[in-house]
């Protein structure tokens, strides 16, 4: 279903440099899995980057203005 939004923030301390990306999961343990798979392509291009964090957005990627919560 892909409902949930999840931003994804890495750095690399070699080269102080950082990158990130968002995209669309049905639940943490795939974000987890894309952010695990992610860090390996990140790391064969140039070494030293780890994880910095895995965020869940909780209002839509197209909707700025954040839904209420129930």
């Amino acid at each position: 279903m892909n409902n949930k939004f999840f931003k994804f923030h890495f750095k690399n301390d070699k080269t102080s440099r950082g990158t990130s990306c968002h995209k669309n999961f049905d639940d943490f343990s795939d974000a987890m899995s894309f952010a695990y798979n992610y860090l390996d392509e990140l790391n064969t291009k140039a070494s030293g980057y780890r994880i910095v964090g895995i965020y869940e957005i909780l209002y839509t990627h197209n909707s700025p203005v954040p839904s209420e919560l129930n």
